[in-house]
């Protein structure tokens, strides 16, 4: 019994020793380390009705220095439509709204491949569905927004997976802007620029309420965008009766629904932490732009050379890099010329230029090519 016993105890002891240096061994391997990275920006382009030119895509490529307008057209051997409005990446997609078709494209975002259209029509009905504005995701879903009837329009939830209607939420005057923040859907309601119905929706994901905000500081409400876990949006303002606009900028909406202007501007953008803002009110004189920083609350300003008229700005949340993106001068006129192509010029965060590259016809919206790998 007692040799047993003995026997018994060295075996357990020399489990113990193996199964220790197992457990060093295994910590001794090292253990991949996930790593944001970026690897591009998709740019969405309007085209122009009034001279018939269909909506675009253009691709820029940080590892080649490279873009490729109508880079859609190239992948699929068709044009993506008229009035192209809004993309959005989700995991392994790109979702593309394409406003004038009633259309979303679902496309693999390395490939560009086209894997589904979805007609938001069929989806939402003939006078809910039409005009898709701009996504969001969340939770396995793309949310987007439709002018609907224009005095109600609507946001839609649809799957990723079989691209069905998850749920429809109500909004307000032409729905245009979404963006989701702290499980809260915000919706600007551009009321067409009309002044006479202008608000933000909010709908509560998780318990459903909802609620709209009105005030002095919402009169165009436009483009929306989570920063830092809360949502800004981009007012158009109003114009005075010599057609100046004024009061165009950056709103921020608090957890309590207070709506506060941040910064001065006509089109913005943000890497995450920063929001920047390039201000051309039409019927002004000259541009400025703006950087707010919304950790801090301070704003300064920086000057990007070279810029003939900016249609739109954007920063890579990875790289911090900002992009100016501009129109071109009408060698005739002297004035921005809205029909050709246009460039956009890249920018170091500190504000030294880098590049530049060519574009498409209408640039109106950005979105990076951003995700993760395991170093």
């Amino acid at each position: 019994m007692k040799k047993y016993l003995l026997n018994f105890a060295v075996l357990m002891m020399a489990t113990a020793l193996f199964t220790a240096c197992g457990d060093d061994d295994k910590d001794d391997v090292p253990q991949p380390k996930p790593v944001d990275v970026s690897e591009g920006m998709f740019v969405v382009g309007s085209g122009n009705s009034s001279s018939n030119i269909d909506g675009n895509l253009t691709y820029i490529n940080y590892a080649d220095g490279t873009s490729t307008t109508n880079a859609f057209k190239l992948a699929n051997g068709m044009s993506l439509g008229k009035t192209a409005n809004f993309a959005l990446v989700y995991g392994q997609k790109l979702y593309i709204a394409v406003d004038g078709e009633n259309t979303i494209w679902v496309c693999d975002k390395n490939t560009l491949r086209s894997i589904r259209r979805i007609s938001t029509t069929d989806l939402l009905g003939t006078t809910l569905g039409i005009s898709p504005r701009a996504m969001a995701s969340y939770e396995g879903q793309v949310f987007f927004s439709c002018y609907g009837d224009k005095a109600n329009g609507v946001v839609a939830a649809m799957d990723t997976i079989n691209y069905k209607l998850t749920k429809t939420y109500t909004a307000g005057s032409y729905s245009d802007g979404i963006a989701i923040a702290n499980d809260k859907l915000y919706v600007a309601n551009s009321d067409y620029g009309m002044g006479m119905n202008p608000s933000i929706t909010v709908h509560d994901l998780k318990t459903g309420a909802t609620n709209e905000l009105k005030g002095a500081d919402i009169t165009n409400p436009m483009q929306m965008m989570t920063v830092g876990g809360n949502a800004y949006f981009l007012d158009y303002g109003s114009y005075d009766s010599s057609w100046n606009q004024v009061g165009a900028g950056v709103r921020q909406i608090s957890a309590d629904g207070t709506v506060k202007r941040v910064v001065d501007g006509t089109a913005m953008g943000s890497d995450g932490k920063r929001i920047y803002t390039a201000n051309a009110p039409y019927g002004g004189n000259g541009v400025n732009y703006l950087i707010y920083d919304t950790t801090t609350g301070q704003t300064k300003s920086w000057e990007p050379n070279d810029i003939f008229s900016p249609a739109a700005i954007a920063a890579d949340p990875v790289s911090g890099d900002v992009f100016v993106i501009s129109y071109t001068e009408n060698p005739d006129t002297h004035y921005p010329a809205y029909n050709m192509p246009t460039y956009v010029n890249q920018y170091s965060a500190d504000g030294t230029f880098k590049k530049r590259y060519v574009c498409g016809v209408g640039p109106i919206s950005v979105v990076f090519n951003t995700g993760v790998k395991y170093e």
